[in-house]
C-alpha cells in the first residue's frame, strides 16, 4: 500500500522510508492495488498469495 508517497510492503510491512534501497512492485490482489518489496516476491511465487495482507490489514497493523 502507499501512504503519503511512502510504499509499504503488503507482506512484511517494510517501508520505502526505512529501507532506502528497497524496490517495491505494484500488484493487484482481489481488485485492490498492493505493493510488495522484492524480498517478499519469492514468498508469493513459491508459496501462496495468502501471505499478502489487504491494505486494511496493513493499515491496522501499522496503527498498532
Amino acid at each position: 500500500m502507499e501512504i503519503n508517497n511512502i510504499q509499504v510492503c503488503n507482506v512484511c510491512l517494510r517501508t520505502s522510508e526505512e529501507s532506502e534501497g528497497a524496490v517495491f512492485i505494484k500488484a493487484m490482489k482481489n481488485g485492490e492495488e498492493i505493493h510488495v518489496c522484492t524480498s517478499c516476491i519469492p514468498h508469493i511465487i513459491h508459496g501462496s498469495g495468502e501471505v499478502v495482507k489487504s491494505n486494511a490489514q496493513v493499515a491496522a497493523e501499522i496503527k498498532n
